[in-house]
């Protein structure tokens, strides 16, 4: 690994799922960018609401504050290399102020770059110079990270669903932060608004004000629905049955969960499971 105080790459790293419940016990929330860049095997990740499977060449961006994890990987463990690079890893750099462009203009990166050869190529570049460590590494890998960035604003700027002020995000989504690590990490647990207020260390009144505010949804909508986006990749890329996902998402019954997936998706769990079966 190598860790700087502008950014952390991590070389060859290896996917894996080690809960009995599903996801990886990687922190899945951060102010931070992160990019993976996957050159061996094949994976599946849950990125907010999506479920994404990714193979050797393909690159996936995390933005800001979004929740990501592993859900399942294939055959051959996907094998990607990490990097990390804090908002202001350009500053100075007008055109490359990622402040402006998230909190300002409300626009965020694509998630999936499926096989970008010259993304896909910078990345690989990157990692070689933080492995070798030559002269003037440092040089050379911001060089490459300012023309990886200059290629994901051509190719991968989306408008955010909910852009929020700069002021917000580093306040408010920090007040309700452990909460939202809660809810990723235990969503398989019997959760409440005050145990969840409780990890915030705040009033329940204030928590659920400042969690509307934030995720505009409640905390227990929030967590519903997490808890269905978790299970809905779990149809998608494992095999277990529709009333084992249910019970390992915190679902009190598989007839409950199935009413809640039809009402969130419009189809039942077994419909979601047999379109995915077919596209595969």
């Amino acid at each position: 690994m190598k860790k700087t105080e502008n950014y952390t790459i991590d070389i060859d790293r290896v996917s894996h799922v080690d809960k009995p419940h599903a996801l990886n016990s990687i922190a899945a929330i951060h102010e931070q960018i992160e990019i993976k860049c996957f050159y061996e095997g094949t994976a599946t990740l849950l990125i907010e609401n999506q479920t994404i499977s990714v193979e050797a060449g393909d690159v996936v961006v995390i933005n800001p504050y979004e929740f990501h994890a592993t859900v399942g990987i294939g055959e051959e463990r996907g094998k990607y290399h990490l990097f990390m690079l804090p908002l202001d890893y350009f500053s100075g750099v007008a055109e490359l102020n990622l402040h402006r462009l998230y909190f300002v203009e409300g626009k965020k990166f694509a998630t999936l770059f499926a096989a970008d050869p010259e993304i896909h190529r910078i990345l690989m570049t990157v990692a070689e110079e933080a492995r070798n460590g030559q002269p003037a590494s440092e040089l050379m890998i911001r060089s490459l990270l300012m023309t990886l960035f200059a290629h994901l604003l051509r190719k991968g700027v989306v408008n955010a669903e909910t852009p929020v002020s700069e002021k917000t995000s580093q306040h408010l989504y920090s007040v309700i932060e452990p909460a939202l690590r809660c809810i990723r990490n235990e969503y398989h647990r019997a959760l409440t608004a005050d145990k969840l207020a409780e990890s915030c260390k705040i009033s329940k009144t204030y928590f659920c004000r400042v969690f509307k505010a934030v995720t505009k949804k409640s905390a227990m909508e929030y967590l519903r629905d997490f808890r269905l986006q978790v299970a809905d990749a779990l149809l998608s890329s494992t095999k277990s049955s529709v009333a084992e996902i249910s019970a390992c998402c915190g679902f009190e019954s598989p007839n409950y969960f199935s009413r809640c997936y039809k009402r969130y998706y419009g189809k039942t769990p077994r419909q979601g499971r047999n379109e995915t079966e077919e596209t595969l």
